[in-house]
């Protein structure tokens, strides 16, 4: 038997038992009617709840947390204002894998023909049956749509992956409240409830959107020409603007335009302030406003120490830095420190926003720190072989402290560990790191991309 029942099946079964008569007796709910249905309810039914008379229409769609639209469809005795309902029947409340498009509304006419002679009378019934898939308001609604959607709509948007209830309301020129009133099971204001590729309310009959959606750019109060769609919360004195791409964030977008994070939240109030969890993507941010001059040039480069700098850069650079790396992508802190000759401490320490050892904060297509003025690196890096004292060709680059009398090499790539290495190359761990000893004995500073030795 399922366990599956209705709440108030369960408050029911839940009462005490105080005599035969105190509480009223019900059918049980379950995956087949115990009694009559409509005759023309869906065979797609996986639920139904037997009423026996403690049920009514609200009470249904509260409890299991259904629309109308949808127990009309499954219920079709049911009227638009929750009408029909009755004891002694037992209605559908789930159904399972119906079609994309349910099958077509079918209205029966009968026809009564009598006629009668002297000897006998008959009565013919003929029923003529015809198809609608058309809703009440004469509006034809695309298929899915979002549990909860009005009947009055008259305009659709299919929701996409990104979407959100602001973005959707923007890019159609009506509020988040509106749109929330229109479709009532997305969650509210927080949207939390919004289904991806089905269709959602973006207008009612009578209703005329308060922007253009078809227009480029908008004409503001103060005569700049304004792209569309923009970041909600902008604000209206705006003279300059960006398109979000995918990787963008707050503080690479102010980097890039020579402003500050602050004064980009500030102008843009609903990207989420420092933590930037609020920005879309392909939409315009705010990053000039009239009477503001960028502190630094996109295009040209900074000499505060003497020493040319060029931009963009990562945020968090020291200011005495005399060497500068573009990052690419698949680039890594130990990557870019290996190919530099530094270590990773010192890479992280000229780049203290990088996000540290875990380096999850270093940006693509900025310049980074390699070196500091009196800084030599520790480790070459230019050339492709020395030879060691035991005539051994020895490639580049390595670690420090690696062993005089090696004579076979391995190359490790991003991954790679202590153990795997030395099980690959049949000699022990203990081995690796003698011959090895920078990439310490629990293997926390073996650098990628860099070679150890694995025979002597």
């Amino acid at each position: 038997m399922s366990l599956k029942m209705s709440l108030a099946g369960a408050l029911l079964l839940a009462l005490p038992l105080v005599g035969a008569s105190s509480v009223p007796l019900r059918a049980r709910d379950g995956d087949t009617p115990s009694l009559p249905t409509d005759p023309n309810s869906t065979k797609y039914c996986s639920w139904w709840v037997d009423n026996e008379g403690s049920e009514t229409c609200e009470g249904l769609l509260s409890v299991w947390g259904i629309s109308i639209t949808d127990f009309r469809r499954w219920n079709p005795s049911v009227t638009a204002d929750c009408g029909g309902v009755v004891a002694g029947k037992s209605y559908c409340v789930e159904a399972m894998d119906e079609p994309a498009v349910p099958p077509p509304i079918t209205t029966a006419k009968t026809t009564t023909t009598t006629s009668s002679s002297s000897t006998s009378s008959s009565k013919t019934t003929t029923s003529i049956t015809s198809t609608t898939t058309a809703p009440s308001n004469g509006i034809s609604t695309p298929l899915p749509t979002q549990p909860g959607m009005v009947t009055n709509c008259d305009a659709f948007y299919l929701v996409k992956s990104g979407d959100n209830c602001e973005k959707i309301a923007t890019a159609n020129g009506i509020s988040v409240s509106q749109f929330t009133t229109w479709n009532t099971q997305i969650g509210g204001a927080s949207c939390s409830g919004l289904w991806l590729d089905a269709y959602v309310c973006v207008s009612i009959i009578g209703h005329t959107p308060t922007t253009s959606k078809a227009s480029t750019t908008t004409a503001p109060t103060n005569g700049i020409a304004t792209p569309t769609p923009t970041q909600p919360g902008m604000v209206s004195n705006c003279d300059a603007f960006y398109l979000v791409k995918s990787g963008d964030n707050c503080e690479k977008i102010a980097t890039a335009n020579g402003i500050s994070v602050s004064q980009f939240t500030t102008w843009n109030t609903q990207v989420g302030g420092a933590s930037c969890s609020g920005l879309w993507l392909d939409v315009y941010v705010c990053v000039s406003i009239i009477g503001h001059t960028p502190t630094t040039s996109k295009s040209s480069t900074t000499t505060g120490n003497g020493i040319a700098t060029p931009t963009p850069t990562q945020p968090g650079m020291v200011g005495n830095c005399d060497a500068f790396y573009k990052v690419k992508s698949g680039d890594n802190c130990e990557k870019i420190a290996s190919a530099n000759g530094i270590s990773v401490s010192q890479f992280t320490t000229w780049n203290s926003q990088i996000g540290g050892a875990a380096c999850n904060g270093l940006w693509v297509d900025v310049y980074v720190c390699v070196s500091i003025v009196g800084h030599t690196p520790t480790t070459p890096v230019k050339t492709t072989t020395t030879t060691a004292g035991n005539g051994i060709a020895t490639p580049t680059p390595i670690q420090d402290g690696m062993t005089k009398s090696c004579k076979k090499f391995y190359f490790i790539n991003q991954g790679d560990t202590c153990a795997t290495i030395a099980s690959k190359n049949k000699i022990t761990v203990t081995q690796f790191v003698s011959w090895n000893p920078a990439v310490k004995s629990d293997c926390t500073g073996m650098w990628a991309n860099t070679y150890a030795c694995i025979g002597v």
